[in-house]
């Protein structure tokens, strides 16, 4: 396209966004720029579900419970050879975050909560490192294009994150398709526009939609010049002293559990130990993450120490499945 031009194909070439959540914001995102040449850093927690697939366009029924971050490598990986793709299949928190967002030159918000999304909103401040606001509700959307020091950040446009419960997610009130997918176009248009320089982006206001009339309204956005983060310069959630060690992921009885002191985890060890365990049956195994069903649990147990438990009821339940996983 002459307004991007060679120039500007270059420019694509030579950057890295880094994507957080790689649901159906996400793979849509990561999916067009992937296409149009641009390096990645894939960030997501979570694994591939049935309830995912009428939105995430990079999963089939054959990636289901696989980490999302790996199966969107591999996917990606077969749309476009020669880009370089990064997959960390982790959490982002105030531990790790400066680090995952190190090399990329945007970051996309494709996250699901907004205890991610501040510390998201922390992180890039800090770092004066563009990024956006993005989310999808139903038939509803939302998207913010900032730039630190120039434009409102997320808490110049919410002092607080709204209280647990008064939100609703995918799994509580739906999500039609097309509504992330909508989001995830506009967030690869806006990360193309600002790697090449082409056109305007989306600053200084909040684009609000919503499909089942068909509205669409761009509400402009101003600096709060009391606000803790871009002015005051409080990074609360990047300091936070405490994080969830065990907590739901997006979608129903699934659980994350990070278990204190094991460190790196030999899989191909606790693979050969299962395999004797009449109990366990081992499905998938690959250098970062193994897949099994333990009773009625389908578990993933990855290098870096997280264990995903499927079926449990609570988080004291999950931990119990995992402690005893990684025992056998």
């Amino acid at each position: 396209m002459s307004k991007i031009g060679k120039d500007g194909q270059k420019k694509l070439v030579e950057s890295t966004v880094a994507i957080l959540g790689l649901g159906g914001i996400g793979s849509v995102a990561s999916f067009y720029l992937a296409g149009a040449g641009v390096n990645l850093k894939l960030i997501d927690r979570d694994l591939v579900s049935l309830s995912d697939l009428h939105r995430q366009i990079l999963y089939t029924e054959e990636d289901l419970g696989k980490p999302k971050a790996y199966a969107a490598k591999e996917r990606l990986s077969k749309l476009n050879s020669k880009i370089e793709i990064e997959a960390l299949s982790d959490e982002f928190n105030p531990a790790n975050a400066e680090e995952f967002i190190t090399g990329s030159d945007l970051v996309l918000d494709a996250t699901d909560n907004f205890e991610t999304r501040f510390l998201l909103n922390d992180v890039c401040v800090k770092h004066n490192k563009p990024f956006t606001y993005a989310a999808a509700i139903q038939d509803r959307g939302l998207f913010m294009f900032i730039q630190p020091q120039e434009t409102p950040c997320l808490r110049c446009l919410m002092e607080e994150p709204p209280k647990p419960g008064t939100i609703g997610t995918c799994a509580t009130v739906g999500v039609i398709g097309p509504a992330p997918g909508f989001v995830g176009v506009l967030s690869a248009s806006e990360a193309i526009k600002y790697l090449t320089g082409y056109g305007e982006n989306l600053k200084n206001k909040l684009l609000v939609f919503e499909l089942g009339n068909f509205s669409l309204d761009l509400v402009k956005v101003s600096r709060n010049m009391n606000c803790k983060t871009c002015v005051k310069r409080k990074f609360e959630y990047l300091e936070g002293k405490t994080w969830t060690k065990a907590s739901p992921l997006c979608g129903v009885d699934t659980y994350q559990v990070r278990l204190e002191g094991k460190g790196s985890i030999d899989l191909a060890h606790l693979s050969l130990n299962l395999s004797k365990n009449p109990y366990v049956k081992v499905k998938t195994r690959s250098n970062q993450y193994l897949l099994l069903n333990y009773n009625q649990y389908n578990v993933t147990v990855l290098t870096n120490g997280r264990v995903l438990v499927r079926g449990a009821k609570s988080v004291s339940e999950a931990r119990k499945i995992a402690n005893l996983i990684l025992s056998m």
